[in-house]
């Protein structure tokens, strides 16, 4: 029984402080922005308690490439634009005892971290279309001013004794004015509080909540003032326990997660939980979950409310050399869709092919030196039919996102 209890030790602490990643390797180890079923550093964006697992480390990414089919060109005209959304920023931590697994203070900083939640506000300001610079075609985009000072700040304290605890705040700003009056406005501040508690040998608990204040609202040349946040709320709250299984060499792992966001006097839930395993193979990882997924939304004219399953895994390996990590991943969700009013109702499921987070199936890999270094790429899903028009037409960019972290 001991040298199982000691096996399960190792275990926890290996996913604990073994799997470094980035959200390039998170967006191809399962198509999502949240790693539900196994650790990495993403989180701490999320629960600022898991810097403990990560101390030491600079993070960097140069953010993701997405696919331009520009309306009536061909093929060759596709334009290779500058990946949106880089960020860089660091988490330090410092023992305050001599002692190895002794308290320990750790201090985070990130700069133009672009928070999920972002992407929902400028979806809900509704898009509109403006004429490209050379007259060619429009874009579309947001109604709502993009926010600038995008910037996370957070602290976390390790006690020593298997309990960690964090906070963080998230800021990103902008508003615009004449006369005195505010003419656009997009505003997002987040509060983050989490718990990493070691509850016994190989059962571990993690659970944080985040609070975000939301101020947006723009003028249409010509029309009044549309508010679609004065002073509206977001709410998340995040359950789940890594309990070690030592004869799979790895963790069982149940989550449950709930987010609540009003905006255009609109009430939007979204529940998701469920059940997944993630395992040491030999010379790789493997992970794959269940979920039960349910969004609701409540107020104005598009009521409706959505439930079902999503499915999704991701696998990674050395191959030739132990530096160089090829991996796999994929998602797949299907819901049944109705109205508020019951007079419709379908099924939809994620996008299969769109190169989003969110679709089918993912390929990247990583370079690993000396477990120090980490670059992780993901690899644009036209590349292995096109190889970016050297031998066939059509994309533009080798990879859709390229991250790395440092340890010191």
């Amino acid at each position: 029984m001991q040298k199982v209890r000691a096996l399960a030790l190792v275990l926890a602490a290996g996913f604990a402080v073994g799997s470094y990643a980035t959200d390039a390797r998170v967006a191809v180890m399962g198509r999502q922005n949240t790693p539900w079923f196994f650790r990495d550093e993403v989180t701490v964006f999320t629960n600022p308690a898991d810097m403990s697992l990560y101390p030491n480390m600079l993070y960097g990414s140069f953010g993701w490439m997405a696919n331009e089919d520009w309306e009536g060109r061909s093929a060759i005209w596709y334009e290779n634009t500058s990946p949106r959304d880089p960020f860089f920023g660091a988490l330090f931590s410092h023992r305050l005892s001599g002692e190895d697994g002794g308290p320990m203070l750790s201090i985070g900083a990130f700069m133009n971290r672009r928070d999920p939640m972002l992407n929902r506000i400028m979806t809900a300001g509704g898009v509109r279309q403006v004429m490209r610079p050379d007259n060619f075609g429009f874009d579309v985009v947001s109604n709502l001013e993009e926010p600038l000072g995008k910037f996370d700040f957070m602290v976390g304290y390790d006690m020593g004794n298997g309990v960690s605890i964090g906070a963080g705040v998230y800021t990103a700003v902008q508003t615009k004015k004449s006369n005195g009056n505010i003419d656009s406005q997009t505003e997002f501040y987040k509060g983050s509080f989490g718990l990493n508690w070691n509850i016994e040998q190989g059962l571990d608990l993690e659970a944080a909540v985040n609070f975000g204040a939301i101020n947006a609202s723009f003028t249409p040349s010509g029309a009044e003032k549309v508010i679609v946040s004065d002073g509206e709320y977001a709410l998340r709250g995040d359950v789940r326990f890594f309990s070690a299984v030592p004869a799979i060499n790895g963790s069982f792992v149940p989550q449950v997660s709930l987010e609540y966001l009003r905006l255009n006097e609109q009430d939007m839930i979204d529940l998701n939980g469920g059940v997944g395993v993630n395992m040491n193979i030999d010379r790789g990882f493997f992970w794959a979950g269940l979920q039960g997924v349910y969004t609701q939304v409540n107020g104005g004219s598009d009521d409706e409310q959505s439930i079902g399953a999503r499915v999704s895994f991701g696998i990674e390996r050395n191959i030739v050399w132990d530096w160089f990590l090829v991996r796999v991943g994929g998602s797949k969700e299907f819901r049944h869709v109705s109205k508020g009013d019951g007079t419709t109702s379908e099924w939809r499921e994620n996008v299969p092919s769109d190169g989003s987070d969110g679709d089918l199936v993912g390929l990247g890999f990583g370079v690993n030196i000396d477990n120090r270094l980490r670059i992780d790429f993901v690899v644009s899903e036209a590349l292995p039919y096109t190889f970016t028009n050297l031998l066939s037409g059509g994309e533009h960019h080798l990879f859709n996102r390229v991250s790395a972290t440092y340890r010191f």
